[in-house]
């Protein structure tokens, strides 16, 4: 049943890793949840078990591919059905294809700014009509800043491209939606667990903290950015990277 003075937040990405953190922790401060996932069905499922044994709060599943918009128009006309509307967004999907650059051809580069950049800009547009008053907070990336690689050429150019998306949707939508990102370094996710031992250590070397990010860590800033604590922040891209030194 839906609590609606609970506030409602939609997370793109939202069924695991980071993702799966920053739901739980707005379940947690009693926000009903809706989850946007692509694929691997249990883990959405599961989570939302998680989330309403445990916090007695409205989880909501929609399975789409945030690059296609026709699917994100059919996400928001299912949203509306339950949500008259939404308080926060947070841009969280995204995908990396590391590859060598002489093999990353042109279709898996555009498939990473497809899911990175046009998802973020496709949800941010169609979920304008669910907001009166909220937050919008985009998960962009140190790589988009100043730690780019070269086998991640296009995650790195997506994620500029994220940050943007910020700026720009920040000046258009004040002073009603207030819009800022975090952009985390290495996180301890599935998606850094298979890291080259060596190459790892080298990273970690570079951290000032000397260590990755719990996902926890991260899903915090973004909490804070949508909270009332943060009402004067606009904006703004809040590194999240324990010190980044080289």
């Amino acid at each position: 049943m839906v609590i609606l003075m609970r506030k409602t937040v939609l997370i793109t990405g939202g069924s695991r890793g980071l993702g799966a953190s920053i739901s739980r922790i707005f379940a947690q401060n009693n926000y009903n949840i809706i989850i946007n996932y692509k694929e691997r069905d249990i883990n959405a499922v599961n989570l939302k078990e998680e989330l309403e044994s445990s916090y007695n709060v409205d989880v909501l599943l929609v399975k789409t591919d945030i690059s296609v918009e026709e699917e994100v128009k059919e996400m928001f006309q299912n949203i509306i059905q339950k949500y008259p509307k939404i308080d926060v967004l947070v841009n969280n999907a995204s995908i990396a294809l590391d590859n060598d650059l002489d093999n990353k051809d042109a279709l898996e580069f555009k498939r990473v700014l497809d899911v990175n950049l046009l998802g973020t800009y496709l949800v941010i547009k169609y979920s304008l009509d669910l907001f009166d008053i909220g937050s919008i907070i985009n998960v962009a990336s140190t790589n988009g800043i100043d730690t780019g690689y070269i086998e991640s050429i296009d995650y790195d150019a997506s994620k500029a491209g994220v940050i943007a998306l910020t700026h720009d949707f920040a000046r258009v939508l004040a002073p009603d939606i207030r819009v800022n990102a975090v952009a985390p370094g290495w996180i301890n996710t599935d998606m850094t667990s298979n890291l080259n031992p060596e190459f790892k250590k080298n990273e970690i070397d570079k951290i000032l903290l000397k260590r990755f990010a719990d996902p926890e860590e991260v899903a915090k800033v973004v909490f804070f950015l949508a909270s009332s604590d943060a009402s004067y922040i606009n904006d703004s891209i809040i590194r999240v990277d324990g010190g980044k030194c080289a």
